[in-house]
This record gives structure tokens, C-alpha cells and sequence, in this order.
């Protein structure tokens, strides 16, 4: 199932998990706590950038400080993870006594990177018993519980489902059904895919159904008020999202995601910082969904909200005049104005 634990290696961090056992490690004080911080900040950085050779640097730095430390152990042993070192990246989580979701899923996947199949396994139907659980715990455990009739892993999943609508789970349960022949169950998880999708699962659902010869998400689906809201608060918390999404649906457009995204945009717009870079991205949106109208209307909101903007002085230079201007109006009746004037001399 391509996609599916992709992922696992990104940071959750809205959980937390029972405690590891181990030595308690002594606890940092406050200014090397502090250099602690930084230190996993700029590998967190260096990681996204793909700036190996530094984070490796400042891996070197940070070891002595990563000890019990969870903040910082999760970026190195994420690190050493990823340059196949799974045994160092596995002693540096357990130093950490109490490790968040994000840490104890690394972990596993470090188990399963080392063979240790089952050690993972267990641990996973431990922690996935829990509600505290998160949905990704309960995702590697249904893929790793696959067996004869898949009955276990899909009992697995659908646990994920109690009071979530979470995509990956549904697609992973859509495949299952599709593997067993069950096409009837196939088509119902299909439908509750399409009507849950995210503003980032949508273009991977529309691929993957249309793969399985079924119908795509439908190009004039309305996005919900549940996702609206959703991605009204991630762009509110962090700002420079909205460039990157416009962008990304000027390289490749998908409708229904780019209308939830300019429905989010226009419910953020009194939070926002900026809010005529946020007007200049609902209007650019707008172009792309063939709405001129809309695109204009934004774009003037925008430069009356900053005039000294020349992205939206380009847009409305882009767009026109909207209407062209009427001919003048012909009397019938000839007045001293209508006649040339050699004749009125």
C-alpha cells in the first residue's frame, strides 16, 4: 500500500504515550535546555532542507544534550534512522523514559527496520489498546496484523473510525476490501473516502480511486464546514502556508481542494497578518477555477487594503478593464455639436 507509512516518520506531536523503561536520565538545566532546543530546531531544519552534512554537525554537538531528552532525541534518532544507522536511533529513544507518540512510532519502525517483527507487534497492541493512542499506531498495527482473511487488521482500523473520519484509514480499508474481491464493501469505504478527504488527500484519493476504476472526487464537490474550519485554524497558526498551497495548485490544480482552500483563506482573512497577500492568493485561486469575476473583486479588496502592493497592481493590470468602454451615444435628432463643421460655417 504505496503511501500509507509515509507518514510515520513525520512529527506528531499531540500525543503522549506510556512511559519506556530504562534508567531516568538527569534532567537538563535550564540553559542547556534551552541550547537543547535550538540544537533540535536547527536539525529539524537541516533535516527538511535536506542538508545532511549539517545536521550531521549538529548532531555531533547535540549528542552529549540528547540523553532523556526527547525534544532532541526524536530529530537524531530520526537522523540516524535515515542513514540506516536503526540500532543507534533505537538506543537514543529508550535514553528517553517518557517519549511522545511521535518518538514511540519512530521506535517501532526502528524495530521493524532491525527485524524485530514481533517485538513490535506487541508493542503496537499495547499502545493501540489505549484511547490515547493515535490513529498512525493503529494503522502500522492493522498493515502488520494482516493475515488469512485480514479480519484482525481490519477490526484494527476501524477502531480508528470511532469518532474520526481519518482518510489513511479508510483508504487502507478500501484496498483491503479490494484485495478480498469484495467490491460492494470496496465501493462503500469509496464513498467515505470522497466525502472526507482533506485539502492534502485529495489529489492522493482522486489518483488511487481512479486507479481502482472508480469514480473520482467529483470536480464540483463543495467542501465541508468540518474541513473548512480544519484548515481555517492551520493557516491561522501558520501563515506561510497559504503561499505554498496556492502554488502548489498553480503547478497542478485540483478543484475541490483549491475551493476548500479559498473558502479557509476568506474565513482566516480577519486573523491574518498580511491580509492583502492573503486577498492576492484568493484571487490568483480564483483565476485558476476560471472565476474572473471573483479574481477582481479580490484583487481590488487586496490593493485597497494595501496600495503599495505591486503583485496586486500586476493581477489587476493582468485582468483588465472589466467591461469595454460603451460608444457614445448618437443623437437622432442632429444638434449644433452633431453638425461638421464646415457646414456650420
Amino acid at each position: 500500500m504505496p503511501g500509507i507509512l509515509t507518514p510515520i516518520l513525520r512529527p506528531l506531536r499531540r500525543w503522549t504515550s506510556t512511559a519506556s523503561t530504562g534508567p531516568r536520565p538527569e534532567p537538563l538545566r535550564l540553559g542547556s535546555r534551552q541550547l537543547a532546543r535550538r540544537l533540535a530546531d536547527a536539525i529539524d531544519r537541516a533535516l527538511a532542507l535536506g542538508l545532511w552534512d549539517h545536521a550531521e554537525r549538529l548532531a555531533r554537538t547535540a549528542a552529549p544534550l540528547a540523553s532523556g531528552y526527547a525534544r532532541l532525541a526524536e530529530p537524531l534518532a530520526r537522523l540516524r534512522l535515515a542513514q540506516g544507522d536503526a540500532e543507534t536511533a533505537l538506543s537514543i529513544i529508550d535514553t528517553c523514559r517518557t517519549p511522545p507518540a511521535s518518538l514511540r512510532m519512530l521506535r517501532a519502525v526502528c524495530l521493524l527496520s532491525l527485524g524485530a517483527r514481533a517485538e513490535a507487534n506487541i508493542d503496537l497492541l499495547r499502545w493501540s489498546a489505549k484511547a490515547s493512542a493515535p490513529i498512525d499506531a493503529r494503522l502500522l498495527l492493522g498493515l502488520l496484523d494482516r493475515h488469512g482473511d485480514d479480519t484482525a487488521a481490519i477490526q484494527v482500523l476501524q477502531r480508528n473510525l470511532k469518532h474520526l473520519e481519518d482518510p489513511r484509514t479508510i483508504q487502507a480499508l478500501l484496498l483491503l476490501s479490494v484485495q478480498r474481491g469484495r467490491r460492494e464493501q470496496a465501493e462503500t469505504w469509496a464513498a467515505r473516502l470522497q466525502g472526507c478527504c482533506t485539502e492534502s488527500w485529495g489529489p492522493e484519493a482522486d489518483l488511487m480511486l481512479q486507479s481502482l476504476g472508480m469514480s473520482g472526487i467529483r470536480a464540483d464537490a463543495e467542501p465541508t464546514p468540518e474541513q473548512v474550519n480544519a484548515l481555517t485554524m492551520e493557516l491561522i497558526t501558520f501563515e506561510p502556508a497559504i503561499e505554498t498551497l496556492v502554488e502548489a495548485q498553480r503547478r497542478r490544480l485540483h478543484v475541490p481542494t483549491a475551493r476548500l482552500l479559498r473558502r479557509a483563506i476568506e474565513q482566516a482573512l480577519p486573523d491574518l497578518a498580511d491580509p492583502a497577500a492573503a486577498l492576492h492568493a484568493m484571487a490568483r485561486l480564483s483565476l485558476q477555477l476560471g472565476d474572473q469575476t471573483a479574481a477582481r473583486a479580490f484583487a481590488e479588496r487586496g490593493l485597497a487594503a494595501n496600495p503599495m502592493s505591486a503583485p496586486l497592481a500586476l493581477l489587476l493590470q493582468e485582468l483588465g478593464d472589466p467591461t469595454p468602454p460603451e460608444p457614445a451615444a448618437v443623437s437622432p435628432h442632429p444638434t449644433d455639436h452633431d453638425v461638421p463643421l464646415e457646414k456650420a460655417a
